[in-house]
């Protein structure tokens, strides 16, 4: 029996436009500036830092090492661009309907969290910053198991979807979560739905 719903957050529920960015465009700037390289030469020593500290290293998703280290402040700098994210709401719409508990397990900052929910954080009764919360980058395994034992559930209990065929996917299932690889498919997350939740859970209605 599923009792909780576990949802990513960037690639899931919203796109990637606004995390990208903030990776690729403004912290390269920042760099090119602070170093007074060319934006293309700071593009690719960024590239290269970041492939030397692998995506399980917590300065591949912490804007606050970043806007400590170049001397920014990154709210009034996304705020300044106006970037916001593409919410995937008939992801939303169809979570509603589900009528278990839902949380966010997201590899980003609180910063950037409470930058894309916005009020969208009333559909989550918890959400989890692998950074902020577990002090590490990524979800790993370990992170699903404390996720769990937090809540006084077990892993098979949980129901996890995200678009990370690493992180959503593969550790989830390593840590004896249930999970489904979200495809930006929706007619397909919902037969993948019905695999795991009861009529009473699941009650979404087709559109006529």
């Amino acid at each position: 029996m599923i009792k909780v719903l576990s949802l990513d957050l960037q690639g899931t529920l919203s796109d990637s436009s606004f995390s990208d960015y903030f990776w690729m465009e403004l912290l390269p700037q920042k760099y090119a500036k602070k170093f007074n390289v060319s934006l293309t030469s700071a593009k690719e020593i960024l590239k290269d830092k970041f492939k030397q500290y692998g995506k399980y290293d917590i300065k591949y998703y912490d804007d606050k090492y970043w806007s400590n280290y170049l001397g920014f402040n990154t709210l009034i700098e996304l705020e300044k661009f106006d970037i916001r994210p593409i919410i995937n709401n008939e992801l939303y719409e169809l979570i509603h309907n589900i009528k278990i508990p839902k949380i966010i397990i997201s590899t980003t900052t609180n910063l950037f969290i409470d930058y894309e929910l916005k009020s969208k954080v009333k559909y989550f009764v918890k959400v989890y910053s692998c950074v902020d919360y577990y002090k590490i980058g990524g979800k790993t395994e370990k992170v699903f198991l404390d996720v769990c034992q937090e809540l006084n559930v077990k892993p098979n209990e949980v129901l996890h979807i995200g678009d990370s065929i690493t992180m959503d996917f593969e550790n989830a299932k390593k840590a004896g979560v249930n999970a489904i690889l979200y495809e930006n498919d929706i007619d397909k997350l919902k037969l993948e739905l019905k695999k795991y939740l009861t009529v009473d859970e699941y009650n979404y209605r087709e559109k006529k």
